[in-house]
């Protein structure tokens, strides 16, 4: 008359397999929400990067961005930057795992007039000193370039202004300032 209450193993499977239906339904977009966080968090950090190289550069030596424009920018960002490595004259890798390069690619067409920028501090299209691409996580993939801000990958894009430096087109403002 001693009668024992619990779960039989049958119970127990059918649980565990529904939790994992569950599971294998929804961390594949979990995950990729995270790497999508991730990479617009990078661009973030690495538009803050040219700013501080360029403020810094301004403050030390009052030279600006006007006097690095097109691929000259290189040897601002080397100077003010924490560069681990170069690739040749053209792209730097820095302590972040960033790869940073100057680029005159039709993604960046909005800021069609590089490298004839004036000392005012003006951020229109007219006033670019350069475009730089940046790979916010080195050489880990997907190693595509972001052209939507609906599904964001880890190459960006980003407009250096005499004092300033801003998504260069509006894709990349949606990014970047999407919540």
């Amino acid at each position: 008359m001693n009668k024992k209450s619990g779960f039989t193993l049958a119970e127990v499977l059918v649980t565990l397999m529904i939790i994992g239906v569950i599971a294998a339904m929804t961390i594949p977009s979990l995950m990729q929400s995270t790497a999508q966080q991730e990479y617009r968090v990078a661009f973030k950090k690495a538009i803050s990067m040219i700013n501080q190289a360029v403020t810094l550069n301004y403050a030390l030596d009052g030279r600006d961005a006007t006097d690095y424009t097109g691929s000259d920018l290189i040897h601002l960002m080397t100077q003010r930057l924490n560069v681990m490595s170069m690739d040749g004259s053209t792209a730097m890798y820095t302590a972040d795992g960033m790869w940073f390069w100057p680029t005159s690619d039709t993604l960046a067409s909005e800021a069609a007039s590089v490298g004839n920028c004036n000392a005012n501090d003006t951020a229109t299209p007219n006033n670019v000193c350069s475009v730089v691409q940046v790979d916010v996580n080195g050489m880990k993939g997907p190693n595509r370039y972001t052209t939507s801000s609906t599904r964001i990958f880890d190459i960006f894009t980003i407009s250096v202004y005499p004092q300033k430096a801003l998504p260069a087109n509006q894709t990349m403002g949606e990014v970047m300032y999407m919540k």
